[in-house]
């Protein structure tokens, strides 16, 4: 799936964009809510096998239209619970703030519910980051939970295809 939105392509990850993504990396600020640096060390094997994976339609990088400037990565995968789907994302520091997240996961979520039919999507961020919390909140996500994970407190949240609700409430109506 290839998409774009108002200020961003989005676009299946290539092995051309190793070194991009290997800017994530080395982002401090970027591994502060995600278990520090050997999160970060982890990430990077994974980026090391990335060809073994291509191509995975689940798994895009966030270009900015304009200069085509690596803003950040999103992808779809299977929750811990192993039961939904979950949505990630990662943005660069220096391009927190300025509305790319919202943009390009609102854009993500109703592609995932119209074209895969899901009936909901979830996602996990740390209690303490408290801008993804904010931030999946303004999308639509609902809180159903806080658990212990990875040595922190995470918050799972989850957002109900609008279609199947509608379905809902017309059956029960």
């Amino acid at each position: 799936m290839i998409f774009e939105t108002e200020r961003c392509n989005i676009k299946p990850i290539c092995s051309d964009d190793k070194n991009d993504l290997f800017s994530m990396c080395d982002d401090a600020d970027v591994w502060r809510y995600l278990g520090g640096s050997g999160t970060a060390s982890l990430h990077r094997t994974n980026i090391e096998n990335l060809e073994k994976h291509l191509p995975d339609p689940n798994r895009w990088t966030i270009r900015d239209k304009v200069n085509d400037t690596f803003i950040g990565y999103l992808s779809l995968g299977v929750h811990h619970d192993g039961d939904d789907t979950e949505l990630s994302y990662l943005l660069l520091s220096k391009h927190w703030g300025n509305g790319y997240a919202t943009e390009v996961a609102r854009e993500i979520i109703r592609r995932v519910f119209q074209e895969r039919k899901l009936g909901r999507l979830v996602a996990e961020t740390q209690s303490a980051n408290i801008i993804s919390c904010k931030l999946l909140e303004k999308l639509g996500f609902c809180k159903l939970k806080e658990l212990t994970r990875f040595n922190a407190r995470q918050s799972l949240y989850a957002i109900d295809n609008p279609a199947l609700r509608k379905l809902r409430r017309s059956n029960n109506g």
